[in-house]
């Protein structure tokens, strides 16, 4: 274990809430509660069949292009808009990693006449269902492993509360809903993620190039599905290059060639895609695009101004998932551990990702809950919530159930808004009961309220048991009032922000500049979160209370002044 590691363990030692002794019954009952919870947000992804959309079929048209020997699209079965013309012949736009995984269980698929299958459902029209089938090994598989992924690394630097968080990362981003849309997203962010995993692993003790080594593996197929991963990979090769013991010339050289060689190994399937269908190793489709040949890649000087709409306005990261800041909170508290390393880490990520994000053509990626290309971030920016919940558990639940509160109901109404303003559809759909199909609907149970229930029945098991696993908190009264006070300033910037600061109106003026000339008159209102905002806030007020009830615990009676100073953010001792 290393140093900070070591530190991290000392300290949590001390401060940790009393529980029952590890080889005892409750604890083997909580982590059996705490897999089945990570294991129930893999399964509300699964219970979703979302609609057709021009990413998910530009994916597939390449998947079934490949199943046949070839790389083109120009005869896919449905018409996407995601292509590039290259030499008289369509190609897919997408990077062909998420394909390549993706073909052997399309061919498992066909070998078991799911099409046929897809064809007779009711739930979706024609074949589309096979995008979806296609998506329970592309994205919801995905998901899941990196929910577990996540439920392990909150696990090692706050013991006890890693379900916890992995849950309200996987339910409270934009995770919930591309996990169940055949987008490359979730897929390439879980590779990333675990080659920091497998750096996590080989710092705990003598250095190990093999580990170096599958990391970088990860990171270089990583950046085969989805390219902008490559900013991962730079970020974690000066962490690979922090470890104190092992800077001498013949170390250093054992762990970067590790490391380099296997995202070389990783890269492959790329280069030898390139050369199959543009008959050269550098050559990707994106070049062919007319919006992607301004800058680098469509990539200009980063601008403040989108970078507020990135995070604040009505599809914003921050507006849509509050409880992301309390992921940057928690970053700081790694920092103050010690933990400097991964801390840096963290915020090197996402700093990159805003960055080039910011300066990016279309910054929202077209229809979107939010800002898709900031997906990767999400794990980063989201273990350390395990922090911010022992240390200020009133906000951070209050914001956690916000949160999934707006993931959830976007996820089953209109996942693939276009334009800032349209996020008023949630709302109205919910009204009006009107959903995304679920495994329900492909038995014959409709669209509405009697097919929605298995989505909302394993989000519900999942905070159920992530709450029954995790450790008593020190919820205080006064922690309950600031979490409630947290809510109200949240759900006032989200219903009245970004139409008053005009956020939401440079937003879709970025979408006019990318070239949707009707950006502007859409019709679909000002303030469109006026009515979800509070009915998030609702359930993140309950999610408070219940936990209150069942999982909080008083602090001594009598405390020192830090402990006050805790205890009135409803904190446990530092």
């Amino acid at each position: 274990m290393s140093a900070g590691a070591s530190a991290h363990a000392t300290d949590g030692a001390a401060h940790e809430p009393a529980r029952a002794p590890a080889a005892g019954p409750a604890p083997r009952r909580m982590r059996r509660s705490a897999l089945w919870a990570v294991l129930l947000v893999g399964v509300a992804g699964a219970t979703m069949l979302q609609n057709w959309s021009d990413n998910q079929s530009s994916h597939y048209d390449l998947i079934r292009a490949l199943d046949a020997g070839r790389t083109t699209i120009d005869y896919g079965p449905y018409p996407t808009k995601d292509k590039a013309f290259y030499k008289g012949h369509w190609y897919s736009a997408r990077a062909p990693g998420l394909a390549l995984y993706s073909l052997p269980f399309y061919e498992l698929l066909t070998a078991v006449e799911a099409p046929a299958v897809a064809r007779e459902s009711p739930a979706l029209r024609g074949e589309d269902e096979m995008i979806d089938f296609v998506g329970l090994w592309g994205t919801v598989l995905p998901a899941l492993v990196l929910a577990l992924l996540l439920w392990r690394v909150a696990e090692r630097f706050e013991p006890g509360y890693g379900a916890l968080t992995a849950v309200i990362v996987g339910l409270g981003t934009m995770l919930l809903p591309f996990s169940t849309l055949l987008f490359s997203h979730v897929f390439s962010a879980m590779l990333g993620f675990a080659a920091f995993v497998l750096m996590l692993r080989e710092r705990d003790g003598a250095p190990r190039p093999l580990l170096l080594g599958l990391a970088g593996l990860a990171m270089g197929y990583a950046i085969a599905s989805e390219y902008p991963l490559a900013f991962v990979a730079l970020v974690l090769g000066l962490y690979l290059l922090s470890r104190r013991d092992a800077l001498s010339p013949a170390l250093v050289a054992q762990r970067v060639g590790a490391y380099v060689i296997g995202g070389a190994v990783g890269l492959v399937p790329l280069l030898l895609y390139n050369h199959a269908a543009f008959h050269s190793w550098t050559h990707l489709a994106y070049s062919n695009i007319p919006q992607q040949q301004h800058g680098f890649f469509g990539i200009s000087a980063p601008s403040l101004r989108v970078l507020a709409t990135l995070l604040f306005d009505s599809r914003g990261l921050l507006t849509l998932s509050p409880v992301l800041v309390l992921g940057a909170v928690g970053t700081t508290l790694l920092y103050r551990r010690g933990n400097r390393a991964e801390a840096l880490t963290i915020a090197g990520v996402c700093l990159c990702y805003l960055g080039y994000n910011s300066g990016y053509y279309l910054p929202f990626g077209g229809g979107s809950m939010g800002p898709r290309f900031l997906i990767t971030l999400l794990p980063f920016l989201g273990f350390p919530i395990a922090l911010a919940l022992r240390r200020f558990p009133g906000p951070t639940l209050a914001l956690a159930g916000a949160s999934i509160a707006i993931a959830a109901i976007a996820t089953m109404t209109h996942p693939l808004v276009g334009y800032e303003t349209e996020t008023v559809v949630w709302a109205r759909l919910l009204g009006q009961g009107f959903f995304q199909p679920t495994i329900a609907s492909a038995f014959g149970a409709g669209r509405g309220w009697g097919a929605i229930w298995p989505f909302l029945l394993a989000i519900a098991g999942a905070l159920a048991l992530a709450a029954y696993a995790s450790p008593r908190l020190r919820l205080t009264d006064s922690g309950v009032l600031w979490g409630l006070a947290a809510l109200v300033a949240w759900a006032l910037f989200a219903a009245l922000g970004p139409t008053v600061l005009g956020i939401d109106h440079q937003g879709l003026l970025d979408i006019l500049r990318a070239g949707d000339k009707n950006a502007l008159h859409k019709g679909f209102g000002d303030y469109p979160l006026r009515t979800l905002a509070p009915i998030a806030a609702g359930f993140g007020a309950l999610v408070l209370m219940a936990m209150r009830l069942a999982r909080g615990e008083l602090p001594p009676a009598r405390a020192g002044g830090n402990g006050r100073r805790a205890g009135a953010l409803g904190a446990t001792a530092p």
